[in-house]
């Protein structure tokens, strides 16, 4: 793990140490757009190495493709200079060139199917995250989309952690606004969802409160007009936290919700969906956890975070409401009209970890409070 400025020039180094025959996967157009081809050299040219382009959301048959590629190249090592997309097909391209079959076999929650086990040790990947919120780079999944199912599920195994992470604030700091937006709040909903987690620890609360504090600092400087270095460091580590803090303890409804509602509506981008879920979340999970003295007050301390000392659920929720709007991410009713009863029955494994156990009714409530929330 490498955090800070010019951290993107020891990726290439680790690289050719790794191997000469690379699988690179990148962005659309994420080298040429931050102008960062040159830093990495001769890791990205030469008649040993492949390139993938991850144009769109992460699915199954890109994963095929990607991992096609690596096998006919003979790849040793995978490098992944993006965001979370591409850091997706990245991994799930590092398990498939040494596994048999689609990535489809490998996933979890698909009906009438157990995930086949990831026999062969993956690919190592060395990680360029060039946006903040996904984490993706310290975790040990793939999340990739069912086209047929309209569903995103995970393929998951300890051994696909990738091997590095070069994490460089000065990559995603030159991310277009909406963009840094909306991966805050991706960033802000992991820390806060895995500090409220039923699966929470001691070393996960310290990493996800510091994640917290950084995803909200970093978000009020975007809003504030004022994104400087300092913000562009706070989201990057609020980022990178909450993908260590996930990958221990899991997260919550709002990451349980976003799947369903991702694979049924694909045209929604994952981290402005997630600044809509997540007030409605905390709303839903605060009338839901009465009893549970813990869960009210890990909530308790989120408002704390969010709206200051004595801070209700309320408070905070609306505190978000506010910050997504003045951010310009859009409302969840601008889209397009959402299947309900399809997104509330087909929750994520994410869901399990709520801090407490929410029913059908519940989950729809979250739906329908993030779509009056505008």
């Amino acid at each position: 793990m490498v955090f800070g400025p010019g951290a993107v020039a020891a990726a290439a180094r680790e690289v050719k140490s790794l191997g000469t025959r690379v699988l690179v996967v990148t962005g659309s157009a994420s080298c040429e757009a931050l102008g960062i081809e040159h830093e990495l050299g001769a890791a990205l040219v030469g008649e040993n190495v492949g390139r993938i382009r991850v144009p769109h959301e992460p699915d199954v048959p890109l994963a095929d493709f990607a991992g096609a590629s690596a096998r006919a190249l003979g790849a040793e090592v995978v490098l992944v200079i993006g965001g979370g997309s591409a850091i997706d097909v990245a991994k799930a391209a590092a398990v498939l060139a040494t596994n048999d079959g689609s990535a489809r076999l490998y996933l979890e929650g698909i009906p009438g199917q157990t995930p086949a086990p990831i026999a062969r040790t993956p690919l190592p990947v060395v990680c360029v995250p060039t946006t903040a919120g996904t984490g993706s780079e310290v975790t040990k999944n793939s999340v990739l989309q069912v086209p047929d199912l309209r569903v995103k599920r995970s393929m998951r195994a300890e051994s696909m952690f990738p091997l590095s992470a070069y994490v460089d604030p000065q990559l995603s700091g030159r991310a277009p606004a909406l963009v840094r937006a909306g991966s805050g709040f991706d960033a802000l909903t992991h820390n806060v969802e895995a500090f409220c987690s039923s699966a929470a620890s001691p070393f996960t609360d310290a990493l996800a409160l510091e994640g917290i504090e950084r995803a909200l600092s970093g978000l009020r400087a975007l809003a504030g007009g004022t994104p400087g270095d300092d913000a562009a460091a706070d989201l990057a580590l609020a980022s990178t936290l909450g993908g260590i803090t996930l990958a221990n303890a899991g997260l919550g409804a709002a990451h349980g919700l976003v799947a369903p509602l991702g694979g049924y509506h694909p045209s929604i981008p994952h981290g402005a969906a997630l600044a809509c879920l997540l007030p409605a979340t905390l709303r839903v999970n605060a009338a839901a956890v009465a009893r549970d003295s813990t869960g009210e007050q890990r909530l308790l301390e989120v408002a704390r975070l969010v709206s200051g000392q004595g801070a209700s659920v309320e408070a905070a929720a609306g505190e978000l409401v506010a910050l997504r709007r003045t951010l310009g991410l859009p409302s969840l009713a601008s889209y397009a009209n959402l299947e309900l009863d399809a997104i509330v029955a087909a929750p994520s494994g994410s869901l399990k970890t709520n801090p407490v156990t929410l029913g059908a009714a519940a989950l729809r409530s979250i739906l329908t409070q993030a779509l009056a929330d505008g």
